[in-house]
């Protein structure tokens, strides 16, 4: 099993070094990760608004966020490797708690061994970073999951969680928990003979699409939403210091900036490519150097739904030119500004930035909950096998969990707990489920002032 293998790159390595290239004390205090090394290309042009390149007073690049990057990655390994366990299973013996173990290696262990000779697992044929450690170290995704990271949460975890009622679900990571040891325990005890598959229950959960959803959420969304975006906490996201600590190219705004962007996913060069582009490859070879450059040429997580949503929508709507027209016209205000503090005036224009990216953010969100809600319909109408069923189900209901974690979400407590009483925690092949997917995609659209043309009708067709 994976354990097994990481442990034997990790002692073939001699050990965890201490010369990560992540050192997570923040010394400006934005409550981020602090990025020893600058993780896009230098450009001495700070005016280009087709790249994500700005550089400070002595030409050094400022940007800097490959921690988010590392933690995109290993979501990614997460679902990949749900996505092996049926070959797993159908190859050899797995005994309880193999599945666990090796999840936590992600959740939890990876950030206390040395990765730099480890590789990783995301499928880009030429990656220029083969390892874990050539992208980052020191991380991983249980320290940024909401709750855990707690100075800048609006709420708190272990009290106002919400959408998923269940034994032993108090928080976000209690989810992560009990999602993993379902898991564990149906590949611990499959029949590989029995037809089924192996991370699909036989209620209609999908573990490998639950869990990859809800992380983007519980973790991209929510440290850019409500804590690097955000504009609560004094010395942190938007009030953090703007004049750059002694050996840092970066002001503390900055980075939370480029943290923010960062979670959002998208590439370096995110406003050049078309609809089509995203929604059709999670990464191009932009530079053509015949090598994928998982930190400027990958568009990850919630981005490359914004370019989805914005290619298969009945009206014109443009939520990546939104979206990348506010980072990066917030990135240059602070680029321009940097080494005084922000006038009121300069961060009331930030917040604007920050409220368009965020709405575009979450809109990408909100229309890919529509978009597998009308699946779900056309798979119970159609009578889909179980796997085409929990997949979709799946998926709408891991993103549906992710809009509690914005702040500035235009979606109120009351109308969150009303969508998840409606989704449920497994679809059904009733109508009167198909009632209530359909008056959950009402609500969302009744909300967020979606257009008719994208709704869809009873039974998910002409729709997002």
């Amino acid at each position: 099993m994976l354990t097994t293998l990481i442990l034997s790159g990790f002692i073939a390595c001699s050990g965890k070094t201490d010369d990560t290239a992540i050192d997570d004390t923040d010394v400006t205090d934005t409550g981020s990760d602090t990025d020893t090394d600058t993780d896009t290309d230098t450009d001495t042009d700070t005016t280009d608004a087709t790249s994500y390149t700005f550089t400070n007073a002595d030409g050094e690049s400022s940007v800097s966020y490959s921690g988010q990057i590392f933690r995109h990655l290993l979501i990614a390994d997460v679902k990949s490797y749900i996505g092996g366990l049926q070959d797993t299973v159908e190859n050899g013996v797995v005994a309880p708690g193999d599945v666990e173990s090796d999840l936590l290696f992600y959740m939890d262990t990876i950030k206390d061994i040395d990765v730099s000779a480890v590789p990783h697992q995301f499928a880009t044929g030429e990656a220029l970073q083969v390892n874990y450690g050539d992208v980052s170290s020191g991380k991983n995704l249980f320290g940024k999951i909401a709750g855990n990271d707690s100075a800048t949460d609006h709420v708190d975890w272990s009290t106002s969680f919400s959408g998923w009622t269940q034994d032993g679900v108090t928080s976000p990571e209690s989810l992560v928990r009990v999602w993993i040891a379902e898991l564990d325990a149906r590949a611990a005890g499959f029949d590989p003979l029995s037809g089924e598959t192996v991370y699909v229950s036989t209620d209609g959960k999908d573990y490998a699409q639950l869990l990859q959803k809800f992380l983007w959420g519980a973790i991209a969304f929510s440290q850019g939403a409500d804590d690097y975006l955000d504009d609560d906490v004094d010395g942190k996201g938007l009030l953090a210091s703007h004049i750059p600590a002694e050996g840092k190219a970066y002001s503390g705004v900055e980075h939370a900036w480029d943290e923010g962007f960062g979670y959002f996913g998208g590439a370096q060069d995110y406003g050049t490519w078309s609809d089509e582009e995203i929604a059709d490859n999670a990464y191009l070879d932009r530079n053509g150097d015949g090598k994928i450059d998982l930190k400027t040429e990958v568009n990850w997580a919630h981005s490359r739904n914004a370019g989805k949503r914005d290619k298969g929508s009945s009206v014109e709507i443009d939520l990546t030119g939104d979206a990348w027209t506010a980072f990066w016209e917030g990135r240059k205000l602070l680029a321009d500004t940097v080494g005084t503090d922000l006038s009121d005036t300069d961060l009331e224009t930030l917040r604007g930035y920050r409220d368009q990216a965020l709405g575009a953010w979450e809109m990408a969100i909100v229309g890919t909950v529509i978009h597998y809600i009308n699946d779900t319909l056309q798979d119970i109408r159609g009578e889909a096998d179980l796997d085409d069923l929990a997949k979709h189900w799946s998926e709408a209901k891991g993103f549906a969990l992710s809009m509690q974690f914005n702040p500035h979400s235009a979606l109120g407590d009351a109308d969150f707990v009303r969508l998840h009483d409606l989704l449920g925690q497994n679809p059904e092949r009733t109508e009167e489920y198909v009632t209530a997917l359909i008056d959950a995609r009402t609500l969302l659209g009744q909300v967020y002032s979606v257009d008719a043309a994208n709704l869809g009708d009873e039974n998910g067709e002409n729709g997002w």
